[in-house]
C-alpha cells in the first residue's frame, strides 16, 4: 500500500500559469509559511507560485514533488491573494494568471544579486505645494478624513478639466505618507506619467516609483521589491500596478476613471477602475475615482449611495472654460482633399499670429485608413485580420499596417489585383496626412505629431511634450494620447477634425465615450489666462453629443443616457459578457459555436444571442463566432457561463475568451 505523508509536512501552491488547479508539494528543509513565494518542479522544468497553506489532498508519498526553494522576497499577504482569488472568480481566469501580474514576471523570480539601492533624488527648489482654493480645500479635507480613519470608502472626484483634482489627490497621497502609508495612483496609459511624475516630483520632492510594461527586468524587480517591502512610497502607474503586494497600502486614486484603457482586452479581462474599488475593499482602505466625465456606472453609484460625490465646478485660479464651436461641414466649402475648414483654418492663423499653441485632433493613426485602386476598386486588407491596412509615411518610408496583428508590407508600386499602376489612392485622412495640410497650409509653423506609432519610445514622447510644454511646437496634430490629462500653458485653439468619427457604428458606449473623449480634448485649451477656444468639425451639430459640448451640459447628456440605457435594459441596469469562440478552421470554429447553441440553458432573465460572427470576424488569422450574454443586475452570470460551459466538451483547438461587463463589441 503507498505511503502518504503527514498534511503538516505538504502545502498547496498556487502556480503562476493557467493551470486548472492548484498542486500540493511537500515541504523540504525550509519553512513554506502561507503566503511564501516558492520555486518548484513543474513537470521537467521550474516554475513559480505562493504558498496558500497546508494541503488535505490525499498524494502517494512516492509521487510528491518537493519545493525546490523558498525564495528570499517578502511573501503575499493575504488581503492580496484573496483579491487574486477574487479577480479570478469574477473574470473567469485561471488564478495563475491573476497572480502571474502580481508577482511581476521571471525578472522578479529569478535569482538575482540585488542592486544597490539609490536614494530618492531630492529635487531643487523643495517640494512645491500650491494653495488651494475653497472647493479643493474642502473636497481635500474630506480625502485626507478618509485616509486617517484608515476604512474602506470610494469617492468620486469630480472636477471640470483644470479645477486642480491633481492637487486634491495629493493631499490625500501626502496624508497617507504622514501615516507611513504607500499610496497607487493608476493612468489610463503610460504615455500620460510624463508629466505626472514630474508633476508629484515637485510636489513631493521625491520621484515615485514607476510600474509598466516598458521597464527593464532589473528596474522591474527593484520596483516590485521596493513595493513589497515598503520602501515605495508612491507608485504611479498602469493598470497592472494594482496587483503589486504593497506592505501598507493606504489609498488608491484612479485617475481619469472614465478611461476605456482601464479595461485589459487580452490574458485576464478585467476593468482596472473596478478592480480598483475591491482592492480598497479587501485593504479596508480609501478609492478615489477622478474624471472631469465620470462613467454612466459611477455617476449611478454616487446616486445609489454607494459612493461619496466631491464636485469641482470650477477651473482652478483665473483660468476659464475655453469656448466651444461647432463647425457644420454640410455648410462648409471644404478645400479640395483637405480636411481642415475654413473657419478652422481662419482661427488657426489667427491664433499663430498671437504666437500661442494650437492642436488639431484626430483618432486615427498614420496617413490615410483606407487604400484602394481607381482602376478596379480593389482594396487592400489584411490577410489575418477583417480589417483595411492603414498607410504609414514616417521617416521616408510608405507602408501598408495593419494595426490589429502588425502585419505590413511595403507600399506596392502597381495594384496587386489588375497589376495597374500609379491607380492606387489614398482614402480618408490619419494624423500624417492632416500634417502633411497643415505644413501646406503654415509653411512657417512649427508642427509635430503625438500619436503611439509615431512615439514609440517613452523618451521621444517625453521630448515632444517637453518641447510643446516650453513653445517650440506651433501646431501638435495628436490621436486620443493628446486628450489624457496634458497642461500645455500656452495652448489656447484645439480644432476636432472629425467630431463625428466615435459616433460611427451601433457601439452601445459610442455617444458616452465620443463626449468624454471631445470633453477632454477640449479641455487642453486655455488653461492658465488666455480664454480658449475649440472647434469641432461635424455634419451633425444636431447631435445630443455635440450640443451637450456646445453648451458645457454634461448632466443632460447623462439624463439622456441614463433613460435610453434603463428603457432598454442595458448597462449598468443589466449585465452582458461576450463569449467567443474562435479557431484557425472556420468550419471547426463553427461546429463548436453550434453545439455551444444547442445546449444553451433555458433560465428565467438569461438571455443568450447568436452565434454570430464578431465584428472583427478574422483576428489574427482565428475566425471569431460570439454569444452575447444578458441578464438582470442581481444574478451572477458567471455561474450561468460555467454552468453552460460545462455542458459541452469543446475541442481544445478552439479557444473560448469571456469578457464580463465588456466596454466594446469588437
Amino acid at each position: 500500500m503507498p505511503s502518504v505523508s503527514s498534511p503538516d509536512n505538504r502545502v498547496s501552491v498556487l502556480i503562476n500559469q493557467a493551470l486548472p488547479k492548484t498542486l500540493t508539494y511537500r515541504v523540504g528543509g525550509d519553512p513554506a509559511p502561507e503566503g511564501a513565494l516558492v520555486r518548484v518542479p513543474l513537470g521537467n522544468k521550474q516554475g513559480f507560485g505562493v504558498v496558500l497553506g497546508p494541503s488535505e489532498e490525499n498524494i502517494p508519498e512516492e509521487k510528491l514533488k518537493s519545493i525546490a526553494a523558498v525564495l528570499e522576497l517578502p511573501s503575499l499577504k493575504k488581503s492580496l491573494i484573496d483579491f487574486i482569488f477574487w479577480v479570478a472568480d469574477y473574470t473567469m481566469s485561471p488564478p495563475g494568471s491573476v497572480l502571474a501580474m502580481a508577482l511581476g514576471g521571471q525578472s522578479v523570480l529569478a535569482a538575482k544579486k540585488p542592486r544597490a539601492k539609490k536614494e530618492a533624488e531630492a529635487v531643487s527648489p523643495p517640494p512645491e505645494k500650491h494653495a488651494l482654493g475653497a472647493a479643493q480645500k474642502s473636497a481635500a479635507d474630506t480625502l485626507v478624513g478618509d485616509v486617517k480613519d484608515a476604512k474602506f470608502s470610494v469617492t468620486l472626484l469630480d472636477g471640470v478639466t483644470g479645477s486642480g483634482k491633481t492637487e486634491v489627490y495629493c493631499e490625500a497621497i501626502e496624508a497617507a505618507m504622514a501615516e507611513s502609508k504607500q499610496s497607487l495612483v493608476l493612468l489610463p496609459e503610460i504615455a500620460l506619467t510624463t508629466q505626472l511624475v514630474e508633476r508629484l516630483t515637485r510636489r513631493f520632492g521625491f520621484a515615485p516609483v514607476l510600474w509598466h510594461s516598458g521597464l527593464t527586468p532589473a528596474t522591474r524587480r527593484d520596483c516590485w521589491k521596493a513595493v513589497a517591502e515598503g520602501t515605495a512610497k508612491l507608485v504611479v502607474g498602469a493598470r497592472s500596478a494594482l496587483f503589486l503586494p504593497y506592505a501598507r497600502l493606504g489609498v488608491i486614486v484612479v485617475d481619469e476613471e472614465h478611461d476605456g484603457s482601464y479595461k485589459q482586452e487580452d490574458g485576464v479581462v478585467y476593468h482596472a477602475r473596478d478592480m480598483a474599488v475591491v482592492r480598497g475593499k479587501e485593504e479596508n482602505i480609501p478609492v478615489v475615482l477622478s474624471s472631469a466625465t465620470p462613467s454612466l456606472e459611477t455617476v449611478l453609484n454616487v446616486r445609489a449611495g454607494r459612493y461619496r460625490h466631491l464636485h469641482l465646478p470650477e477651473r482652478h485660479g483665473v483660468a476659464v472654460m475655453p469656448h466651444i464651436h461647432l463647425v457644420d461641414l454640410r455648410h462648409e466649402k471644404m478645400p479640395r482633399g483637405g480636411w481642415i475648414s475654413p473657419t478652422l483654418q481662419k482661427a488657426l492663423r489667427e491664433t499663430l499670429q498671437r504666437k500661442e499653441q494650437a492642436l488639431l485632433f484626430l483618432n486615427r493613426r498614420g496617413y490615410a485608413p483606407l487604400t484602394l485602386c481607381r482602376k478596379c476598386g480593389h482594396r487592400f486588407a489584411c490577410p489575418q485580420c477583417s480589417a483595411w491596412l492603414v498607410e504609414h509615411r514616417t521617416e521616408g518610408k510608405q507602408r501598408l499596417v495593419c494595426h490589429h496583428c502588425g502585419h505590413a508590407m511595403l507600399y506596392p508600386k502597381a495594384c496587386t489585383e489588375c497589376h495597374a499602376e500609379d491607380s492606387l489612392a489614398a482614402c480618408g485622412p490619419g494624423v500624417e496626412r492632416l500634417k502633411e495640410e497643415a505644413q501646406k497650409l503654415f509653411p512657417n509653423a512649427r508642427i509635430a505629431v503625438l500619436a503611439s506609432d509615431t512615439q514609440e519610445h517613452i523618451d521621444a514622447l517625453r521630448q515632444t511634450v517637453a518641447a510643446m510644454e516650453n513653445g517650440e511646437i506651433d501646431i501638435l496634430i495628436g490621436t486620443q494620447i493628446v486628450a489624457k490629462g496634458y497642461h500645455f500653458p500656452g495652448l489656447t485653439l484645439v480644432g476636432v477634425i472629425d467630431g463625428d468619427l466615435g459616433l460611427q457604428g451601433g457601439d452601445l458606449r459610442a455617444a458616452e465615450h465620443t463626449f468624454q473623449l471631445l470633453a477632454q480634448v477640449a479641455g487642453r485649451s486655455g488653461r492658465v489666462d488666455i480664454h480658449g477656444h475649440v472647434y469641432i468639425q461635424t455634419v451633425q451639430p444636431q447631435h445630443a453629443v455635440m450640443q451637450n459640448l456646445a453648451q458645457y451640459d454634461r448632466d443632460q447628456l447623462v439624463e439622456t443616457l441614463i433613460r435610453e440605457r434603463e428603457k432598454y435594459a442595458m448597462p449598468p441596469f443589466a449585465r452582458l459578457a461576450i463569449v467567443t469562440l474562435s479557431g484557425t478552421n472556420p468550419a471547426q470554429t463553427k461546429e463548436a459555436a453550434q453545439k455551444l447553441a444547442q445546449n444553451i440553458p433555458s433560465v428565467q432573465a438569461v438571455e443568450v444571442l447568436g452565434p454570430a460572427p464578431a465584428p472583427m470576424a478574422l483576428l489574427r488569422g482565428r475566425f471569431r463566432l460570439r454569444f452575447l450574454v444578458k441578464t438582470g443586475r442581481s444574478q451572477k452570470i458567471q455561474d450561468f457561463i460555467r454552468g453552460w460551459l460545462s455542458l459541452v466538451k469543446i475541442s481544445p483547438i478552439i479557444r473560448i475568451g469571456i469578457d464580463i461587463d465588456p466596454q466594446h463589441f469588437s
